[in-house]
């Protein structure tokens, strides 16, 4: 498996988080401007019996599939667009909830579907990085077949774990998260 791939997906996605920080800490927001309905639609969000499973999957799963398949139709373009999205997003959740002082409520929320969501998505977006690179090093003459076969069992080995660890992701999702967002009241 080519680690590199990886790694670029995770720091593209580090990098989105870090921009989304960044993002939300350089505009203050007016003093009298009450965050705490965005935190409560949150915690309502995950505590909602309507958070069914296949739900939760199939959202994911089209994320997963835009990482992977897009990125080989646009060249890895799609993949570096949505990395960057959903990162930025959770870098302004975080900054947010550490402003209004409810990290605990972030993480407890976030980490126990998150701590598969969010490989799920990095690996996804691996596999979006894989064919075009594939396709890189076959024009600049560092290989001899365009696609080889080994090629395409590695892009839909990263795709088939990415969609194990989203279907794991939404399970907990859509059974513990509720749970926890009712216990936080």
């Amino acid at each position: 498996m080519k680690h590199h791939l990886i790694l670029f997906s995770f720091l593209l996605f580090f990098i989105g988080f870090i921009f989304g920080v960044s993002l939300s800490s350089q505009y203050s927001v007016p003093e009298n401007v009450n965050f705490k309905p965005i935190l409560e639609l949150l915690r309502q969000k995950f505590s909602e019996e309507s958070l069914c499973f296949i739900h939760i999957f199939t959202t994911n799963l089209k994320v997963a599939l835009l990482l992977s398949f897009g990125g080989v139709l646009t060249f890895g373009g799609l993949t570096i667009l949505n990395l960057i999205i959903n990162s930025v997003n959770l870098g302004m959740l975080f900054y947010d909830s550490l402003l209004l002082g409810e990290l605990k409520t972030f993480f407890l929320l976030i980490l126990p579907h998150g701590i598969f969501e969010i490989p799920a998505i990095i690996i996804a977006g691996a596999a979006g990085f894989k064919i075009p690179y594939e396709l890189l090093r076959y024009a600049l003459g560092r290989k001899e077949e365009i696609i080889t076969e080994e090629d395409a069992k590695e892009f839909f080995k990263l795709v088939a774990i990415s969609i194990v660890l989203i279907l794991i992701a939404a399970l907990i999702e859509s059974t513990i998260t509720p749970k926890i967002a009712k216990s936080l009241g």
